[in-house]
């Protein structure tokens, strides 16, 4: 099968390269999906297989895919041969991949392939960031940082769809921030112009958010403490700026904030399995009606996975990069 693999340049820096490799071999609890789209995220541009999984050498690339069941393992049950299904994967760059059925969501009759490559690993972090752990509810502010990125402009989309109040962004780029008031976005705040805390007290009315998703890290605590109403949750998702920052204890305690962490490489295949069928249970009608679906940037044949990942390096996109097979 053809397939896209992590290798070592003539520069000693890591690249990518199509080649053939073996069809992979389910195990007991294995699908063996044949990939029709596959989804880019910024985890990729490491070009390493540590963020999901660890491995040695060369490897096939890609964290998330969609496709349909052509095998599957003994002890398998709940699906059939010819079943649509996405999920978060090792190896996605690829004709073919395996998936544990547990982990394996179905794919909306009115999804798309390209559609579908798009939403485990960003709708499913979102969900679980904003809803799960950020404890939404209606009426809400929420405040985004990075909103123009993957995971951003997924909460974003669910932040409205979950009947947030006012919906605060932040991004380097107010054509981007522009772009975002169209899908729902109430306040953009570009970070290279304005300080972030001040703009969102005004916009609030002094009032602060209830629910801060930090996509970025180092930089924006403070930022965030300052503008984060009593009770509020703080939840750290990505570290895009730096993984070190330092925290007023006394603001903390005095606002009573709750600062919380979200990842999947901790997380046990329970906990894995929890996180899907949470958002399957919260938003699969919504995707099954076409109420909710991905912003789509641009799609690649699975030839040219490198200029799609030199499109995102380069942070020219806008919603979902995705590679068709």
């Amino acid at each position: 099968m053809k397939a896209v693999f992590v290798v070592d340049g003539a520069d000693g820096k890591k690249t990518l390269r199509v080649g053939d490799a073996p069809a992979p071999e389910p195990g007991p609890n294995d699908l063996l999906v044949a990939v029709r789209a596959a989804g880019l995220n910024r985890a990729d541009l490491q070009r390493r297989q540590q963020h999901f999984a660890s491995a040695g050498g060369a490897y096939i690339a890609g964290l998330e895919a969609a496709g349909e069941v052509i095998g599957m393992g003994s002890a398998v049950a709940g699906f059939a041969i010819g079943d649509r299904v996405m999920a978060m994967v090792n190896g996605g760059y690829a004709e073919q991949v395996i998936v544990d059925h547990r982990l394996a969501l179905r794919v909306p009759a009115r999804c798309n392939w390209i559609d579908a490559a798009a939403l485990p690993t960003l709708f499913l972090t979102a969900h679980d960031a904003l809803v799960t752990n950020g404890r939404l509810r209606a009426g809400e502010n929420v405040l985004i940082h990075a909103a123009s990125s993957g995971v951003g402009l997924a909460a974003l989309q669910l932040a409205r769809f979950f009947g947030a109040g006012m919906i605060l962004g932040t991004s380097g780029s107010s054509a981007k921030l522009a772009r975002l008031r169209e899908l729902g976005l109430d306040v953009g705040i570009d970070h290279t112009q304005s300080d972030i805390a001040q703009a969102a007290q005004a916009a609030t009315g002094e009032a602060g958010v209830h629910v801060v998703l930090d996509n970025v890290g180092r930089g924006t605590l403070a930022a965030s403490m300052q503008v984060t109403a009593l009770g509020g949750r703080i939840v750290s998702i990505g570290r895009m700026g730096g993984s070190k920052d330092e925290i007023d204890l006394d603001r903390l305690a005095f606002r009573r904030l709750h600062l919380i962490g979200v990842t999947f490489r901790t997380r046990t295949l329970e906990d894995k399995i929890a996180v899907g069928q949470a958002f399957l249970r919260d938003c699969g009608s919504a995707l099954e009606s076409g109420a909710l679906r991905p912003v789509i940037d641009r799609t690649y044949p699975l030839d040219e996975a490198l200029a799609a990942q030199e499109r995102m390096r380069a942070n020219a996109h806008l919603g979902k990069i995705v590679l068709q097979t």
